[in-house]
């Protein structure tokens, strides 16, 4: 099987372990087992919390035609708190070599927006929240298309529990020597009658051992405006990783975040690793937050 076709299939569709297990491959068809563990504790004024999380996941990929591929993806997500047990992914689709589509609970467009700056191993991504449209829900159309150093996704999504109908669309480009760039717009019309619509822009740059980030998210969400911005940087020395974003956004012009995260992440290989984070959170009357963390994917 084409090897590129089945990475825009899966891997560019859902969140996958780059360490899945292959477990069935007879040349034409193909299923792998994935997933992480992930032992989380968050520390408040004092107070540890429990936020552990395991995720599960298989996919699996056959070829229906010449260069065509079928595929289908699952993955629910259990945490030491059961009320917040979840579906990630179901879906299936189609897979050529002009891209892939795919029907069911998958992505919207916007998350490789705002993957530019949502780095961190725990913390971050306070200023640029997603509106549904433009994030993981059902019912749910999704194009993903990559052309060289071009990525475009494109989504619709019709009524489910929490809106009417919705879209986005969003495009990213990295060069050659490093920078990248991307920008995406989501509308959705909402079940209690109001609408939304977001644009969010980012651009960052690799070099050497060194990356940055910036983002941009401005629009209207049921009728309130919202402006945010975000900044990330990251460096890796050997097998250690420190990463460090500040967000700060605005809804109705009233501050909604205003937070300065950093952390450092071992990875001793490529399936474990282990984390520290602290948070500044320097909203009124708000707490700063220590996470230490364990994740082993498989």
């Amino acid at each position: 099987m084409n090897k590129k076709f089945i990475a825009i299939a899966v891997a560019a569709l859902a969140s996958t372990s780059v360490s899945a297990a292959e477990i069935f491959n007879d040349g034409t068809s193909s299923m792998a087992i994935g997933g992480r563990a992930e032992a989380r504790a968050s520390i408040v004024d004092g107070d540890m919390t429990d936020k552990s999380r395991v995720r599960l996941n298989v996919g699996g990929t056959t070829e229906i035609a010449e260069g065509v591929y079928g595929f289908g993806f699952f993955e629910r997500e259990f945490t030491s708190n059961e009320a917040t047990d979840e579906n990630r992914y179901v879906n299936a689709g189609i897979s050529t070599q002009y891209g892939a589509i795919a029907y069911g609970l998958t992505d919207g467009s916007l998350g490789m927006i705002t993957d530019f700056t949502d780095i961190m191993s725990y913390a971050g991504a306070v200023a640029s929240g997603k509106i549904k449209a433009a994030d993981r829900t059902s019912n749910n159309i999704l194009y993903v298309g990559e052309f060289g150093g071009l990525t475009v996704k494109a989504n619709y999504v019709g009524t489910n529990d929490e809106i009417d109908s919705g879209y986005s669309a969003a495009a990213t480009y990295a060069l050659e020597n490093g920078l990248s760039m991307g920008l995406g717009y989501a509308a959705q019309d909402n079940l209690n009658k109001t609408d939304s619509e977001q644009l969010e822009a980012a651009v960052s740059y690799a070099f050497g051992d060194f990356y940055v980030a910036a983002l941009y998210n401005t629009g209207e969400v049921a009728k309130a405006d919202v402006d945010g911005y975000e900044f990330a940087a990251a460096y890796t020395m050997g097998q250690t990783k420190f990463t460090t974003t500040y967000g700060n956004k605005e809804v109705a012009d009233k501050e909604a975040a205003d937070a300065l995260s950093i952390d450092a992440t071992h990875f001793f290989n490529d399936n474990f690793r282990a984390y520290a984070s602290y948070t500044f959170d320097m909203m009124k009357d708000a707490q700063d937050e220590i996470a230490l963390g364990l994740r082993y994917d498989f």
